[in-house]
């Protein structure tokens, strides 16, 4: 039985991301094997469902994988779609997407120990990318395609790393939808 993979993002630089991993086919799936072939923005089980889910799929054929940053965030599926999802999985790439491009820095010790301001609070991963490498534009998903884009051996490497920094399991990090070298 043939399945579909259902790529849930939660902003355009996942999309950016999950983009050049698939455009350089460095993902343990293609575009072809995925719902629509393409990343879907859908974070609420309900919406995701009545926009996706109407097409006469079998038991057990789908497989979600929902890229996100919060930990917290739910996602229910109204009852009678559930028979058609072989299984979810959260990857979680906390605090934000941007991190990758601290790990890619080699930054990550100096984001994580960083000092508190005045008001008590650090920067965001996003707010350290502008300050300290100029990246005006890291929330912009051109950039973020197009940065990882002219290097996506790099990208690779950058995710592996993360996901060995990352408290969160491995088959909850972007490294484990890499292909396998």
């Amino acid at each position: 039985m043939d399945k579909y993979i259902a790529v849930i993002i939660e902003g355009g630089s996942e999309k950016a991301v999950i983009n050049v991993l698939l455009d350089n086919n460095l993902l343990k799936f293609n575009r072809t094997d995925m719902l629509e072939e393409d990343v879907i923005k859908s974070r609420k089980g309900k919406t995701f469902a009545n926009e996706h889910l109407g097409y006469g799929f079998r038991d057990n054929q789908i497989a979600i994988f929902r890229i996100l940053d919060s930990h917290s965030e739910k996602f229910i599926l109204p009852r009678a779609f559930n028979r058609m999802i072989s299984n979810i999985t959260n990857i979680y790439t906390s605090p934000e997407i941007e991190m990758l491009f601290i790990v890619y820095n080699n930054d990550f010790d100096n984001f994580k120990n960083q000092k508190t301001d005045k008001k008590g609070k650090k920067f965001p991963a996003h707010e350290w990318c502008k300050k300290y490498y100029k990246m005006n534009d890291v929330k912009s998903p051109e950039f973020v395609y197009d940065f990882w884009n002219s290097r996506p051996d790099a990208l690779v490497k950058t995710i592996e790393d993360y996901s060995k920094k990352s408290k969160d399991p491995f088959e909850n990090t972007l490294a484990s939808l890499l292909r396998d070298k």
